[in-house]
């Protein structure tokens, strides 16, 4: 009775890994195909940061994340729930190439170093892991339904690509400079948003704009 218990249990834990493993791949194809117009407003992009990295240091309990941010507001015109998704979406993505990582190295310290900055027309977000790097072949890694990964739909980055493009941004991905002596290199992501303009970002800071 024991044993028939135990493969219960067993069948009952794979089906339900499955089962989110399918929800997982219906929501990302879902996101791609139904994204609507971005319903932009002002957003400070430091302060949705933040938000992000705190939900994704609880879904990512063997993930160091940092961020850096500088002084003052980082205003952006955008739709917070498409960028929070693209944002999740990137974060994730780094989370799950450190996995692979630590197969191959347990000992090795997952670690997400997050940047943001920003010059006189954009707004630059910098996402560096120290997971298992990019593919040798990266000439189609940006496209839909490509992806190196066994259990991937190939639409996370594709998501991100579409979103930021969508708000008039660009996004680029190259190999990261290694976190220590002796340590492989792992990815780098760089997104950049045009900046609000000061007149709108002073309007929003006053509270004269809804």
């Amino acid at each position: 009775m024991g044993k028939d218990s135990d493969q219960l249990e067993n069948m009952t834990d794979v089906i339900v890994r499955q089962t989110d493993e399918l929800r997982r791949i219906v929501d990302e194809f879902s996101q791609f195909a139904r994204m609507p117009e971005p319903d932009r407003r002002p957003t400070d992009f430091g302060d949705f940061l933040r938000g992000s990295i705190l939900l994704q240091e609880s879904g990512q309990p063997n993930v160091s994340f940092t961020l850096n941010l500088p002084n003052g507001k980082l205003w952006i015109d955008a739709d917070s729930s498409m960028i929070g998704r693209a944002i999740t979406n990137l974060l994730k993505n780094s989370g799950e190439s450190i996995e692979e990582a630590l197969k191959k190295s347990p000992k090795r310290k997952g670690e997400i170093r997050v940047v943001a900055s920003q010059t006189d027309r954009s707004v630059v977000l910098t996402v560096v892991d120290n997971g298992t790097g990019l593919p040798e072949d990266r000439s189609r890694l940006l496209e839909p339904y490509v992806t190196n990964r066994q259990s991937g739909t190939g639409l996370g980055l594709s998501i991100v690509v579409k979103t930021i493009e969508e708000h008039g941004g660009t996004f680029s991905l190259s190999d990261a400079e290694p976190f220590g002596d002796g340590a492989m290199p792992g990815a780098q992501a760089v997104i950049k948003l045009p900046k609000l303009k000061q007149t709108t970002a002073q309007s929003v800071a006053l509270g004269k704009t809804t």
